[in-house]
């Protein structure tokens, strides 16, 4: 009975182990003069505080959350659930997953999206979202290092087609660069609202200072 116990125990600490080892637990915080989803601010031009956290499995999955102070309807706390699956064909990186998006206060601004990012040669990224609350969105981004830091452009659209009037366009560049433990990131958003049957997205632009670690 000894001899079995120490067995399990020691069966156990070996699938511990590895198990342990098969993941990569990482978090990320930074402080924003405002933050901007897809070109719109979501804290009324507002300073902005997020905090997450990330477990990466060695097998190409993945999981998270993510939060933020914000000023949407009558919620001060954002909070995002998302997980999916990372693998490389061709060349080409490719990243399919699903997210949940939770407002602590008017939960009729939730929703969730499927997404599918793409990596490709030359810096160039790819994304498409798709879900039943908002319209489909498609972005291409492009980066290059310049200098100690690195430059990215991309250029996003959300559909309106839904019938909602949440539908835009949106050009957004910035700068990164590292500071010691922190990066620094300044960046200008301009943003073009749709028109539809009920109503227009308001045209908006800002410059945003994040500092991120």
């Amino acid at each position: 009975m000894n001899k079995l116990k120490l067995t399990l125990i020691g069966l156990a600490l070996v699938f511990a182990s590895t198990f342990t080892n098969a993941i990569s637990v990482s978090g990320n915080a930074a402080i924003q003069t405002d933050y901007i989803w897809r070109g719109m601010t979501q804290n009324n031009g507002e300073n902005s505080v997020n905090v997450g956290l990330d477990v990466d499995f060695e097998n190409g999955f993945y999981v998270g959350t993510w939060g933020a102070a914000v000023g949407v309807g009558n919620s001060n706390l954002e909070l995002d659930y998302y997980g999916g699956y990372t693998f490389e064909m061709g060349g080409i990186g490719v990243n399919i997953g699903a997210i949940q998006v939770k407002y602590d206060g008017d939960n009729q601004y939730d929703f969730s999206e499927n997404y599918i990012a793409l990596s490709l040669p030359m810096n160039v990224g790819l994304h498409f979202s798709e879900g039943d609350e908002l319209g489909d969105y498609a972005e291409i981004s492009w980066g290059m290092d310049v200098g100690d830091g690195s430059l990215a452009i991309a250029y996003g659209d959300m559909d309106s087609s839904n019938g909602n009037a949440d539908g835009g366009s949106h050009t957004t560049i910035g700068y990164s660069i590292p500071a010691g433990d922190l990066t620094v990131d300044l960046s200008y958003s301009d943003f073009s609202g749709d028109t539809n049957a009920n109503g227009t997205m308001a045209d908006q632009d800002a410059v945003v200072l994040t500092i991120s670690m």
